[in-house]
C-alpha cells in the first residue's frame, strides 16, 4: 500500500462535525475530542483576531470547548458546528474582557500620534493589519468572520448576536473605510479608485 493511500489514523476523521456531535452525545468522548483536535486552530486563529491577550484567548477556548461539551445536546443542526462553537467562545471572551482589570495605568503623557503606513492592496497580510489598525473592533471581527473564515452573514449574525441587516452594513463600511485608506494612502487619483477597489475585494 502506498503512503497516498494509507487509511487515516481515526475512522472519525472521516466522519462530518454533526455525526461526531451524535456520537459524542451517546457518550463517545473520543468523538469529541476530534471535533476539538478539528476546530482548536481555526477558533484560536479567530480569537486572536478578536483580543490581543493571549491569557484571555486560551481561558476563552478551554471554557468555550467545556461549555461546548456540557451543553452539546443544545447544538442545532441547521447551523454549522464551528458557528455554535465561536459563539460560545466569543461570549466567553467578551465576559473575560469586561471582568478583567484594566491593564495600563493613566498616564499624563501625551499620546503619541498615529504612524500612517501606507496599505499594499496586493498582499493579504497588509490588508488585514491595515483592517486592525483603521476598523472598530466590530467591523473588524465581522469582516473576519466573512473574509477570513468564509462564513455567511446568517452565521456571522448568530455569533456576534446582531440582526442580518447590521452584519450586512458592518460589512460595507468596513469595506468602504479600508477602500477610502487605500485610494488616499497611495495617492492615487480619482480615476484609479474602481481598480483598487477590485484589488480589495478580490483580496477580502
Amino acid at each position: 500500500m502506498s503512503a497516498n493511500s494509507l487509511p487515516p489514523s481515526s475512522p472519525d476523521e472521516l466522519l462530518p462535525d454533526e455525526q461526531l456531535v451524535l456520537r459524542a452525545l451517546t457518550g463517545d468522548k473520543g468523538a469529541f475530542n476530534q471535533l476539538v483536535i478539528r476546530h482548536e486552530r481555526r477558533l484560536f486563529r479567530f480569537l486572536s483576531r478578536t483580543a490581543a491577550n493571549a491569557a484571555d484567548i486560551e481561558d476563552a477556548m478551554q471554557q468555550g470547548m467545556l461549555k461546548a461539551y456540557l451543553h452539546l445536546a443544545r447544538y442545532n443542526p441547521r447551523w454549522r458546528f464551528t458557528t455554535w462553537l465561536f459563539t460560545i467562545a466569543l461570549r466567553e471572551l467578551r465576559t473575560l474582557q469586561r471582568n478583567a482589570p484594566t491593564r495600563h495605568e493613566a498616564s499624563d503623557e501625551p499620546a503619541a500620534p498615529p504612524v500612517v503606513h501606507p496599505i499594499d492592496n496586493d498582499d493579504p497580510g497588509d490588508l488585514w493589519r491595515a483592517a486592525h489598525r483603521l476598523l472598530h473592533p466590530q467591523q473588524y471581527t465581522a469582516l473576519w468572520l466573512r473574509h477570513g473564515e468564509d462564513l455567511p452573514v446568517r452565521d456571522i449574525a448568530k455569533i456576534m448576536r446582531r440582526p442580518r441587516i447590521w452584519v450586512s452594513v458592518t460589512l460595507h463600511r468596513a469595506c468602504a473605510t479600508l477602500r477610502t485608506a487605500a485610494v488616499g494612502q497611495s495617492g492615487a487619483r480619482a480615476n484609479d479608485a474602481p481598480a483598487l477597489s477590485r484589488s480589495i475585494r478580490g483580496v477580502l
